[in-house]
Protein backbone atom coordinates (compact mmCIF):
# COMPACT_ATOMS: atom_id res chain seq x y z
CA UNK A 1 0.00 0.00 0.00
CA UNK A 2 1.01 3.27 -0.59
CA UNK A 3 0.56 6.33 -2.87
CA UNK A 4 1.84 8.60 -5.46
CA UNK A 5 1.90 12.95 -5.19
CA UNK A 6 1.27 14.77 -7.88
CA UNK A 7 0.16 17.68 -9.80
CA UNK A 8 -2.19 17.99 -12.64
CA UNK A 9 -1.96 20.97 -14.95
CA UNK A 10 -5.59 21.54 -15.99
CA UNK A 11 -4.47 23.97 -18.92
CA UNK A 12 -2.17 21.66 -20.90
CA UNK A 13 -4.77 18.17 -19.43
CA UNK A 14 -1.55 16.60 -18.21
CA UNK A 15 0.08 15.24 -15.30
CA UNK A 16 3.13 17.00 -14.19
CA UNK A 17 5.78 15.40 -11.68
CA UNK A 18 6.10 16.96 -8.07
CA UNK A 19 8.83 18.65 -7.15
CA UNK A 20 8.37 20.69 -4.40
CA UNK A 21 6.03 20.34 -1.18
CA UNK A 22 5.76 21.49 2.33
CA UNK A 23 3.97 22.76 5.26
CA UNK A 24 3.20 26.59 5.25
CA UNK A 25 2.78 29.24 8.10
CA UNK A 26 -0.41 30.75 9.04
CA UNK A 27 1.27 34.11 6.67
CA UNK A 28 1.80 31.32 3.89
CA UNK A 29 -1.27 29.72 3.75
CA UNK A 30 -3.06 33.16 3.35
CA UNK A 31 -0.72 34.05 0.59
CA UNK A 32 -1.19 31.32 -1.18
CA UNK A 33 -5.19 31.16 -0.78
CA UNK A 34 -5.30 34.29 -2.77
CA UNK A 35 -3.47 33.08 -5.78
CA UNK A 36 -3.39 30.72 -8.36
CA UNK A 37 -1.56 28.51 -6.50
CA UNK A 38 -4.35 27.89 -4.09
CA UNK A 39 -5.42 24.32 -5.07
CA UNK A 40 -1.98 23.07 -5.09
CA UNK A 41 -2.68 23.50 -1.27
CA UNK A 42 -4.02 20.63 0.91
CA UNK A 43 -4.43 22.02 4.24
CA UNK A 44 -0.97 23.94 5.07
CA UNK A 45 0.95 21.40 2.90
CA UNK A 46 1.50 22.88 -0.60
CA UNK A 47 2.61 20.59 -3.36
CA UNK A 48 4.51 21.93 -6.55
CA UNK A 49 5.50 20.87 -9.79
CA UNK A 50 9.00 20.34 -10.84
CA UNK A 51 8.30 22.51 -13.90
CA UNK A 52 8.43 25.80 -12.56
CA UNK A 53 7.57 27.71 -15.72
CA UNK A 54 4.09 26.76 -15.72
CA UNK A 55 3.30 28.23 -12.33
CA UNK A 56 5.10 31.67 -14.09
CA UNK A 57 2.64 31.03 -16.79
CA UNK A 58 0.02 30.46 -14.36
CA UNK A 59 -1.33 27.75 -15.54
CA UNK A 60 -4.33 26.24 -13.69
CA UNK A 61 -2.89 23.66 -11.39
CA UNK A 62 -4.19 21.32 -8.36
CA UNK A 63 -2.25 19.02 -6.21
CA UNK A 64 -3.59 15.34 -7.17
CA UNK A 65 -3.00 11.71 -4.98
CA UNK A 66 -3.75 8.23 -6.15
CA UNK A 67 -2.56 4.82 -4.59
CA UNK A 68 -0.46 3.19 -6.74
CA UNK A 69 -2.78 -0.15 -7.05
CA UNK A 70 -4.83 2.81 -8.77
CA UNK A 71 -2.62 2.49 -11.80
CA UNK A 72 -3.38 -0.86 -12.72
CA UNK A 73 -6.86 0.42 -13.32
CA UNK A 74 -6.34 3.64 -14.36
CA UNK A 75 -3.04 3.57 -16.52
CA UNK A 76 -3.14 7.09 -17.42
CA UNK A 77 -2.19 7.59 -13.89
CA UNK A 78 1.56 6.86 -15.16
CA UNK A 79 1.45 9.02 -18.45
CA UNK A 80 3.22 12.27 -17.09
CA UNK A 81 4.16 15.09 -19.51
CA UNK A 82 1.83 14.24 -22.54
CA UNK A 83 -1.76 15.02 -23.09
CA UNK A 84 -4.13 12.81 -21.49
CA UNK A 85 -7.13 11.18 -23.37
CA UNK A 86 -9.52 11.55 -20.13
CA UNK A 87 -10.16 13.99 -17.93
CA UNK A 88 -9.04 12.98 -14.28
CA UNK A 89 -11.67 14.89 -12.14
CA UNK A 90 -13.65 12.82 -13.63
CA UNK A 91 -11.76 9.97 -12.01
CA UNK A 92 -12.14 11.78 -8.56
CA UNK A 93 -13.31 9.64 -5.67
CA UNK A 94 -10.70 9.70 -2.75
CA UNK A 95 -12.41 7.04 -0.76
CA UNK A 96 -11.08 4.63 -3.06
CA UNK A 97 -8.15 6.19 -3.70
CA UNK A 98 -8.25 8.62 -6.45
CA UNK A 99 -8.25 12.74 -5.33
CA UNK A 100 -7.76 16.02 -6.51
CA UNK A 101 -7.39 19.61 -4.62
CA UNK A 102 -9.86 21.46 -7.14
CA UNK A 103 -12.25 19.24 -5.63
CA UNK A 104 -11.00 19.65 -2.49
CA UNK A 105 -13.92 21.04 0.29
CA UNK A 106 -15.16 24.37 -0.37
CA UNK A 107 -15.39 25.39 3.33
CA UNK A 108 -12.48 26.26 4.97
CA UNK A 109 -11.74 27.80 8.52
CA UNK A 110 -8.62 28.89 9.68
CA UNK A 111 -7.28 27.59 12.87
CA UNK A 112 -4.36 28.67 15.06
CA UNK A 113 -1.79 26.77 13.13
CA UNK A 114 -3.65 26.66 9.42
CA UNK A 115 -6.31 25.88 7.95
CA UNK A 116 -8.72 23.19 8.38
CA UNK A 117 -11.45 22.19 6.17
CA UNK A 118 -15.15 21.97 7.62
CA UNK A 119 -18.49 20.46 7.16
CA UNK A 120 -20.55 24.08 8.30
CA UNK A 121 -19.43 27.18 9.71
CA UNK A 122 -22.39 27.70 11.50
CA UNK A 123 -25.22 25.28 13.28
CA UNK A 124 -28.17 24.94 11.33
CA UNK A 125 -30.45 25.26 14.92
CA UNK A 126 -29.06 29.25 14.44
CA UNK A 127 -30.13 29.46 11.15
CA UNK A 128 -33.37 28.41 11.24
CA UNK A 129 -33.65 30.40 14.09
CA UNK A 130 -32.93 33.73 11.89
CA UNK A 131 -35.18 32.16 9.29
CA UNK A 132 -38.13 32.16 11.53
CA UNK A 133 -36.97 34.86 14.00
CA UNK A 134 -35.32 37.70 12.41
CA UNK A 135 -34.75 39.06 15.35
CA UNK A 136 -32.41 36.58 16.42
CA UNK A 137 -29.97 37.80 14.47
CA UNK A 138 -29.73 40.24 16.83
CA UNK A 139 -28.87 38.18 19.89
CA UNK A 140 -25.74 36.47 17.82
CA UNK A 141 -22.17 37.87 18.49
CA UNK A 142 -20.10 39.08 15.94
CA UNK A 143 -18.35 35.83 15.34
CA UNK A 144 -21.57 33.87 14.63
CA UNK A 145 -22.40 36.60 12.16
CA UNK A 146 -19.04 36.57 10.41
CA UNK A 147 -19.72 32.56 10.18
CA UNK A 148 -23.57 32.89 8.93
CA UNK A 149 -22.47 34.64 6.03
CA UNK A 150 -19.57 32.70 5.21
CA UNK A 151 -22.16 29.08 5.39
CA UNK A 152 -24.42 31.47 3.47
CA UNK A 153 -21.94 31.88 0.18
CA UNK A 154 -20.45 28.29 0.82
CA UNK A 155 -24.61 27.60 -0.05
CA UNK A 156 -24.66 29.73 -3.02
CA UNK A 157 -21.94 27.41 -4.89
CA UNK A 158 -18.95 29.64 -3.60
CA UNK A 159 -15.82 28.36 -2.16
CA UNK A 160 -15.35 29.96 1.33
CA UNK A 161 -11.92 30.48 3.47
CA UNK A 162 -13.17 32.20 6.92
CA UNK A 163 -10.05 33.95 8.91
CA UNK A 164 -9.75 33.98 12.77
CA UNK A 165 -11.40 37.02 14.45
CA UNK A 166 -7.69 38.59 14.94
CA UNK A 167 -4.90 39.76 12.47
CA UNK A 168 -7.35 39.58 9.69
CA UNK A 169 -5.82 42.69 8.00
CA UNK A 170 -9.54 43.85 7.62
CA UNK A 171 -10.34 40.43 5.50
CA UNK A 172 -13.49 38.14 7.60
CA UNK A 173 -13.20 35.93 4.77
CA UNK A 174 -12.59 35.13 0.99
CA UNK A 175 -15.34 34.36 -1.58
CA UNK A 176 -13.84 32.37 -4.14
CA UNK A 177 -15.76 31.85 -7.89
CA UNK A 178 -14.29 28.93 -9.85
CA UNK A 179 -16.93 28.03 -12.10
CA UNK A 180 -15.44 30.53 -14.97
CA UNK A 181 -11.89 28.82 -15.64
CA UNK A 182 -9.37 31.10 -12.58
CA UNK A 183 -10.94 31.72 -9.34
CA UNK A 184 -12.53 35.07 -9.15
CA UNK A 185 -11.46 36.22 -5.62
CA UNK A 186 -13.51 38.55 -3.41
CA UNK A 187 -12.62 39.87 0.44
CA UNK A 188 -15.62 40.15 2.67
CA UNK A 189 -15.88 41.85 5.54
CA UNK A 190 -18.90 41.78 8.09
CA UNK A 191 -20.30 44.15 10.39
CA UNK A 192 -22.44 43.43 12.97
CA UNK A 193 -22.63 46.27 15.19
CA UNK A 194 -23.26 46.33 18.85
CA UNK A 195 -26.98 45.86 20.32
CA UNK A 196 -29.19 49.41 19.66
CA UNK A 197 -30.73 50.34 22.78
CA UNK A 198 -34.40 50.02 23.22
CA UNK A 199 -36.70 51.59 20.15
CA UNK A 200 -33.58 52.36 18.68
CA UNK A 201 -31.93 50.94 15.14
CA UNK A 202 -28.21 49.55 15.42
CA UNK A 203 -26.00 52.52 13.72
CA UNK A 204 -25.78 52.46 9.90
CA UNK A 205 -22.41 51.76 8.23
CA UNK A 206 -20.18 54.73 7.04
CA UNK A 207 -18.60 55.33 3.52
CA UNK A 208 -15.47 54.84 5.48
CA UNK A 209 -16.63 51.23 6.12
CA UNK A 210 -16.50 50.58 2.05
CA UNK A 211 -13.65 52.51 1.46
CA UNK A 212 -11.32 50.38 4.00
CA UNK A 213 -12.52 46.85 2.39
CA UNK A 214 -12.02 47.94 -1.38
CA UNK A 215 -8.51 49.31 -0.25
CA UNK A 216 -7.91 45.81 1.29
CA UNK A 217 -9.25 44.10 -1.62
CA UNK A 218 -6.59 46.13 -4.19
CA UNK A 219 -3.74 45.78 -1.59
CA UNK A 220 -4.01 41.83 -2.06
CA UNK A 221 -4.78 42.43 -5.41
CA UNK A 222 -7.86 40.64 -5.57
CA UNK A 223 -10.76 40.68 -8.42
CA UNK A 224 -13.11 42.81 -5.80
CA UNK A 225 -14.71 43.04 -2.52
CA UNK A 226 -18.29 42.57 -0.37
CA UNK A 227 -19.10 44.68 2.66
CA UNK A 228 -22.03 42.85 4.79
CA UNK A 229 -23.79 44.40 8.17
CA UNK A 230 -26.57 43.10 9.95
CA UNK A 231 -27.32 47.15 10.14
CA UNK A 232 -27.74 49.89 7.19
CA UNK A 233 -25.41 52.02 4.99
CA UNK A 234 -25.27 55.22 4.79
CA UNK A 235 -26.60 56.68 1.60
CA UNK A 236 -22.73 57.91 0.90
CA UNK A 237 -21.61 54.44 1.43
CA UNK A 238 -23.80 52.91 -1.06
CA UNK A 239 -22.92 56.27 -3.57
CA UNK A 240 -19.20 54.91 -3.03
CA UNK A 241 -19.80 51.26 -4.08
CA UNK A 242 -21.80 52.40 -6.89
CA UNK A 243 -19.17 53.98 -8.27
CA UNK A 244 -17.14 50.96 -8.83
CA UNK A 245 -20.33 48.38 -9.30
CA UNK A 246 -18.21 45.24 -10.63
CA UNK A 247 -15.64 45.54 -7.81
CA UNK A 248 -17.55 46.75 -4.74
CA UNK A 249 -20.86 44.96 -3.32
CA UNK A 250 -23.01 46.20 -0.48
CA UNK A 251 -25.53 44.08 1.30
CA UNK A 252 -27.80 45.29 4.63
CA UNK A 253 -29.50 43.62 7.00
CA UNK A 254 -32.62 42.76 4.52
CA UNK A 255 -30.68 41.14 1.89
CA UNK A 256 -28.54 39.12 5.22
CA UNK A 257 -32.59 38.22 6.13
CA UNK A 258 -33.20 37.22 2.56
CA UNK A 259 -30.17 35.22 2.02
CA UNK A 260 -30.87 32.98 5.70
CA UNK A 261 -34.36 32.21 4.41
CA UNK A 262 -33.39 31.34 0.27
CA UNK A 263 -30.31 29.24 1.90
CA UNK A 264 -31.99 27.87 4.71
CA UNK A 265 -31.99 24.45 3.42
CA UNK A 266 -28.22 23.06 2.27
CA UNK A 267 -29.50 21.74 -0.91
CA UNK A 268 -26.26 21.75 -2.83
CA UNK A 269 -24.69 19.20 -0.64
Amino acid sequence: MGAQWLIYDETANELKRLGWWGKLSVEGTRKVMEGSLRYCLKDNMLYLPQDQGIIEEKHRLCWGRARFEESEDHPWLDQFERPLEVNPLDYHDPVTGIGFGVMYSKRHREAEDGRIPVKSFISQSIIDAIAENPEVLNEIDKNDFEALMAEMFARMGFDVELYRGSKDDGIDFLRIDIDNGDPVIACVQCKHPDKAKPGKRRRSLPVATVREIYGVAKAHELSGCIAITSSTYTPAAKKFADLKPEEISVANVEDVIKWVRQYRWNVDE
